[in-house]
């Protein structure tokens, strides 16, 4: 191999090392798009990584994640990130976040945040 063919060959090796140390950020990313969109499951996650069901599991425990963590991960970011916008009701919240009513959306924010999403946005967005 030439010096170049070996530059070429260790830049390779370092991009796709960046990539596996990261597919846990990579899929968040990812599930902020697909939980607009209504497509928040791990068959539209692996095609938007360009990924087969597998190598993200695999990829995904080698971070010792999984995709539920993250997409639960993904869900909490958001919520935080979506009633800071006081434009946007609490059912528009839940249903960006793929929840198809209120009461399950204001379960998993209490479970995340110990106060339903109603509290959560009068108590820190009053501030």
């Amino acid at each position: 191999m030439t010096y170049g063919q070996l530059i070429k060959q260790a830049d390779h090796n370092l991009r796709s090392r960046y990539e596996q140390d990261n597919i846990a950020e990579q899929l968040m990313r990812r599930l902020a798009e697909l939980l607009a969109a209504g497509e928040a499951n791990a068959d539209a996650a692996c095609r938007a990584l360009r990924l087969s069901r597998r190598t993200l599991q695999r990829r995904l425990r080698a971070e010792k994640t999984s995709f539920q963590k993250v997409l639960k991960e993904a869900r909490a970011r958001l919520a935080v990130d979506y009633l800071s916008d006081a434009r946007l009701k609490l059912l528009e919240v839940a249903m960006l976040l793929g929840y198809s009513n209120i009461s399950s959306f204001t379960t998993a924010f209490k479970s995340w945040y110990d106060m339903p999403p109603a509290e959560y946005r009068q108590k820190y967005l009053s501030t």
